[in-house]
């Protein structure tokens, strides 16, 4: 082998490693405070498949559903998919090429088998270090950079192919600012769209070996870029209120302001107005509460859709008119309820023609252009288009377009108690939830407006949660340290740490959270060390418990951006769910030193009358056990249906969901336990009633 050829090999095989180094996988998300999102390769949300959910897309509140054991009609996802459909001109009257970075994304690949390659999928700021602004104020806490291009190793035989890729790189920019309570909502995309013909052109040149020549489009001419989202509030609302029905909310109402288009669930035109679902109202969801009247617990019903979705434009360069953060048109195409795999440009036909509709959007078939329509609006899953454009691009030039994803409403305490005035008017219910999603816009525009700030709260430090082991006295005990008072504000450089606030929810992990007490910075009530410790005595034995903790300032006097100066500045909080129990913590007694009072709560179990939290309907618990100690379950016949081993530093409570050691529930009847343990052993039996 000539020498030269090995180097272009060594070169090759190089550059290919260093690609796969940059692509950490082909879905990142975002999951730490409120607002969870998946960033895919090209597109924004999971892979799409039919307006199922098969993953995070837009989920809010955030909470991951596999760790609630009983169904509460899955994860409050907002999004199906979305992203951009592209396309241009090589010359006046020749269509370059048409590309689904929003549905499919499947001319994107990490090897050689696709017209563009991704070079860069992967967290700037990876393991928390930019929590809290530490690293750099000037762009969110986590965020996530995707680079795609123009791949050189496509396959060259296919000619007609290779003269339909534009010699183009994106760069996306992902922000979210996670820690804070006030900007947690929503999150930003910087796309930036190159011309790289010049350096396609000098890879050529310089390694005809490696690039043989091929047709490469110089101007990118009539650059069109059409923002294509399926949004939906939410399939949690859908997945509960119609059961029988394909995924994909359609019982949405659409909107359109200032360069922004919003839904949130409306009644649905399918089941008539005799039956109110607004904001997914839902009868028979919620926590279990006791009826004034029948004495009776009943659910408390729930809004499961509580929040309003939306796309906004901030930002796109001036295209071929001049013509700055330019929509040239807006509107909605209504998608198939029975199977809409290739998402709203799969019925268009060929380049040409969808490069029609890139051009007038109106071309395309099922397109909605009033919010108002009857047609469509209200029966069919919709999706949310804007064109941007058009522009005409030289080598070496670059446009810029910001989005900004939003989702918020009103808070879910509130969301539980539909039937309590004023919360059950639904104008009530509305305005709050749009005021709330407005001034998350408003935030989001702030934000990129001063370069990617604004005024930020302190950070929270990280808590440990145990149970209260000096004596039979029922608490939780948290503890954190004092290390975020020592973080500065990025913006002045002080240490505006003021105090904390324990919050606590007795019911989901998205809450409803409810503040249960404030320490203040160094108060030595609860200072040891360097280490506060609040007990929380106010708890019941063997219920469960999520907490979270935040931390707050002061306010300031006034915060100066790159762009504006903003005076009499509120006070901060940071994010409940940047930090949270995602997993409950149970209220337990210390382990006993003897078996003489062990116990089986409730006994009997009747079904129905267990716990409000979903998924412990069932839970039964072992009282005033040992530490370490076996616990064995068995029939009257004497037959072995559970075996639980209790560690050293378990408590003195221990739960069991019901479910034998084959991953069956148990039968309703009477059973024995067997405690055995270094004190001795302890026999009773329990009765359950299914």
């Amino acid at each position: 082998m000539k020498r030269k050829n090995l180097i272009l090999i060594i070169l090759v095989v190089f550059s290919y490693s260093f690609v796969l180094a940059q692509v950490e996988s082909s879905t990142l998300t975002f999951k730490r405070g409120k607002l969870w999102q998946s960033v895919s390769y090209t597109k924004v949300g999971p892979s799409y498949s039919d307006w199922r959910r098969i993953g995070i897309g837009l989920d809010w509140p955030g909470f991951d559903p596999s760790l609630i054991n009983e169904s509460i009609g899955g994860a409050p996802s907002h999004l199906v998919s979305g992203g951009f459909y592209v396309g241009c001109k090589g010359t006046n009257d020749s269509v370059v090429s048409v590309e689904d970075w929003s549905v499919g994304g499947s001319s994107i690949s990490t090897d050689a088998s696709q017209k563009y390659i991704i070079t860069k999928h992967t967290y700037l700021y990876p393991n928390g270090s930019n929590h809290w602004l530490q690293s750099n104020p000037n762009v969110g806490e986590e965020v996530i950079e995707t680079i795609w291009e123009y791949n050189m190793n496509y396959n060259l035989s296919d000619q007609y192919q290779v003269r339909r890729m534009m010699p183009i790189r994106v760069t996306r920019l992902a922000h979210q600012w996670s820690g804070s309570k006030l900007d947690e909502n929503y999150i930003i995309y910087e796309y930036i769209f190159k011309n790289i013909a010049d350096e396609i052109h000098k890879k050529i040149q310089d390694n005809p070996t490696l690039y043989p020549p091929r047709y490469v489009a110089d101007t990118l001419i009539d650059f069109y870029a059409l923002v294509n989202y399926g949004m939906h509030s939410n399939n949690r609302s859908w997945t509960v209120l119609f059961p029988n029905e394909s995924p994909g909310a359609r019982n949405l109402q659409f909107d359109y302001d200032n360069k922004c288009i919003f839904c949130n669930a409306n009644n649905s035109i399918i089941t008539g107005l005799s039956r109110r679902e607004d904001f997914g109202l839902a009868p028979s969801m919620g926590p279990l509460v006791t009826n004034p009247t029948t004495g009776l617990q009943e659910p408390s019903g729930e809004y499961l859709a509580p929040a309003f979705v939306g796309i906004k434009l901030l930002y796109a360069s001036r295209n071929k008119n001049s013509q700055e953060s330019y929509i040239k048109q807006y509107g909605w195409v209504a998608g198939s309820n029975s199977a809409d795999w290739g998402g709203p440009m799969a019925n268009v036909g060929d380049i040409d023609s969808k490069y029609e509709v890139l051009k007038d959007i109106t071309k395309v078939p099922k397109f909605i252009a009033s919010k108002r329509d009857t047609v469509y609006m209200g029966k069919n899953r919709i999706w949310t288009w804007m064109s941007l454009g058009p522009w005409d691009l030289l080598p070496g030039d670059s446009i810029k377009i910001v989005l900004v994803e939003a989702v918020d409403g009103i808070d879910y305490g509130i969301a539980i108690q539909p039937n309590v005035l004023p919360y059950s008017d639904l104008s009530v219910i509305r305005k709050i939830s749009k005021d709330n999603f407005e001034a998350t816009l408003k935030r989001a525009e702030l934000t990129y407006k001063n370069n990617f700030n604004h005024p930020d709260p302190p950070g929270a430090p990280e808590f440990t949660i145990d149970y209260f082991r000096e004596s039979q006295f029922v608490a939780n005990v948290l503890e954190w340290g004092t290390e975020t008072e020592q973080i500065q504000d990025p913006d002045d450089l002080t240490n505006d740490l003021v105090g904390y606030v324990i919050y606590r929810s007795e019911y989901l992990p998205i809450g409803p959270w409810t503040p249960i007490d404030t320490v203040l910075k160094g108060d030595l009530d609860y200072l040891e060390g360097a280490t506060y410790i609040f007990v929380d005595s106010t708890v019941d034995v063997g219920k469960s418990y999520y907490y979270a903790l935040t931390a707050y300032d002061a306010g300031k006097a006034s915060w100066v951006g790159s762009f504006q100066t903003i005076t009499n500045v509120p006070p901060m909080e940071s994010s409940i769910f940047a930090n949270r129990l995602e997993i409950p913590f149970v209220a337990t007694l210390p382990p006993r030193d003897n078996l003489s009072e062990v116990l089986v709560v409730p006994n009997p179990f009747i079904l129905g009358e267990g716990r409000s939290m979903p998924g412990q309907g069932d839970v039964i618990q072992f009282v005033n056990i040992p530490n370490p100690c076996t616990i064995r379950i068995y029939t009257v016949r004497g037959d072995l249906v559970k075996t639980i081993e209790v560690g050293s530093d378990d408590g003195g409570i221990v739960s069991w969901d019901q479910v034998t050691d084959y991953g069956q529930f148990i039968e309703s009847g009477i059973y024995l336990f067997h405690v055995d343990s270094k004190l001795g052993e302890k026999l009773g039996k329990f009765a359950i009633i299914r």
